[in-house]
């Protein structure tokens, strides 16, 4: 109760705050699925931090972010946030402390932390987090003429005055049960050298030889039992002892915290690599894992699964590949068993490249939750990419309830990349899977 009481006093405050002068909406950013305004006039500096008011209108109905701390707002929706940020503009770190969420103007779900209890993080480069901090925080930067000013504002994209009369969100009631941290974004102020694996996860491979990746197969002489010997960047497939995929057996039973996670980013593009099919997605969609922030690279395929649960193969297998700003990898796996067709996969079908070649733009709007059960329990262990170099320490999570896809759906995956392409499974070593 201190902490809530505490959290209220902070929302009170801030409600006293709000009604000394009127909010000026300026639109910083503005796509096909979103449009982020900032108050300008909330805009202050507190202690070492910045912080500031802005809104988000979502041109699609969004749901809320469910976690243990929110379940009397599972399952609402809503197409307006409102969010109080705070920066620290020296460390290039931001945390979120208070969200209010509106559908049609009605507030629907609200909730508060102190700013020095919240976890700041980097965020990911040009999203709206990214666009607010680079704005409020080049107004530390004195302009020594117009010039420098007009040129500091295109930074952050074209700027838009909307209002001056509209009050800030703070004047809304608060209802603040415990909230769950803002999902971590990263974005470094600098551009930071990929390493080999998480590049290769960025852009789209072949399966055709070049000077830096070697020809290799699911099946022949360049197939799996021959990857460690086809270059010495691939002597991991056959040397290391934590190689994925896996055959789930015995389990430990462990306290696992429910998956955290933002997925509301559409998929960009796909491409049949001649490996497999591989979905890209516009950045945005988020992992919290072990607290630390994966951002999601790509989705793509194996026919029939590669992971086993108890012996037990299904026709398709989705991987989500995640990584981190310094490129630790997580993925999540997600099986498929024939049945009802599949809407998210008849979307992504619908553009099914059958020839190797270039990424082709999607036409249709899918986002990664269209590809995933409702129910989020999982598997998790210690594995390896399931594709030369077979890159140990990744972390592997299996959702336990499978998804369906027709037969049509799965035949035309197995048409589009003509082989099976699922490595076997490999040993455990002693291994523990936790569930």
């Amino acid at each position: 109760m201190k902490k809530v009481g505490t959290i209220f006093a902070l929302l009170l405050y801030f409600a006293m705050m709000a009604n000394s002068q009127a909010a000026v909406w300026v639109k910083l950013h503005e796509d096909g699925t979103s449009k982020l305004m900032l108050d300008k006039q909330s805009v202050l500096q507190q202690d070492l931090l910045k912080r500031a008011w802005v809104k988000i209108e979502y041109k699609a109905t969004q749901k809320t972010f469910q976690t243990p701390d929110n379940l009397q707002s599972r399952d609402k929706q809503f197409n307006l946030s409102k969010l109080l940020w705070f920066f620290d503009c020296t460390a290039q770190k931001s945390a979120t402390s208070q969200v209010f969420q509106y559908f049609n103007n009605e507030l629907v779900y609200s909730a508060g932390i102190e700013p020095k209890s919240a976890e700041f993080i980097e965020p990911v480069p040009e999203t709206d987090v990214d666009i607010a901090m680079r704005y409020v925080c080049l107004t530390d930067r004195p302009a020594t003429n117009a010039s420098k000013a007009k040129s500091a504002a295109e930074k952050v994209g074209s700027v838009k005055v909307e209002s001056a009369k509209t009050p800030t969100p703070t004047a809304e009631p608060a209802v603040v049960p415990a909230v769950e941290k803002p999902a971590p974004v990263v974005a470094p102020a600098k551009a930071v050298e990929k390493p080999k694996e998480v590049a290769a996860l960025t852009k789209p491979a072949t399966g055709k030889a070049s000077a830096h990746q070697p020809h290799w197969t699911y099946e022949g002489k360049e197939g799996p039992e021959s990857w460690a010997k086809l270059s010495p960047e691939y002597t991991v497939c056959e040397a290391g002892r934590n190689q994925s995929p896996v055959d789930i057996e015995e389990t430990t039973h462990a306290v696992l915290k429910p998956i955290r996670s933002i997925q509301k980013f559409p998929a960009k593009d796909i491409v049949n690599n001649g490996h497999t099919v591989q979905v890209s997605f516009k950045e945005g969609n988020m992992l919290v894992l072990d607290n630390a922030a994966y951002q999601m690279k790509q989705v793509h395929f194996h026919a029939p699964s590669e992971n086993k649960v108890h012996g037990k193969s299904y026709p398709l297998e989705a991987h989500f590949v995640h990584a981190d700003s310094k490129g630790n990898l997580t993925v999540i796996g997600v099986m498929f068993k024939e049945g009802k067709e599949n809407a998210g996969l008849a979307k992504l079908w619908s553009q099914m490249p059958n020839e190797e070649g270039a990424p082709i733009p999607l036409r249709a709007r899918m986002i990664p939750t269209e590809l995933m059960p409702d129910n989020r329990s999982y598997y998790r262990f210690s594995g390896s990419l399931t594709t030369p170099p077979c890159t140990e320490g990744v972390r592997w999570i299996l959702l336990k309830t499978p998804v369906t896809a027709s037969k049509e759906q799965i035949e035309l995956f197995e048409r589009a990349t003509r082989h099976h392409n699922n490595r076997p499974v490999q040993a455990l070593n002693g291994r523990v899977i936790l569930e």
